[in-house]
């Protein structure tokens, strides 16, 4: 994926700002750390994959004929 010119992020990609318990981020930056990712790479992935996972969970499934 290009970057845009000039601002430093990735196309197609927007940058949030949450706040959460320090407690929490350093648990964050310890499983981060273990998937061999920084942290903004480990949330987007997590966040990704339950996303992914709930959209096969609320899609109702198709019955065979």
């Amino acid at each position: 994926m290009g970057r845009k010119k000039g601002s430093g992020k990735l196309a197609g990609m927007t940058q949030i700002s949450i706040s959460l318990p320090q407690s929490l981020v350093e648990q964050i930056d310890k499983m981060a750390e273990l998937d061999n990712r920084n942290r903004s790479n480990f949330i987007a992935n997590t966040l990704q994959n339950m996303a992914r996972e709930f959209s096969n969970i609320a899609e109702p499934k198709k019955k065979l004929k």
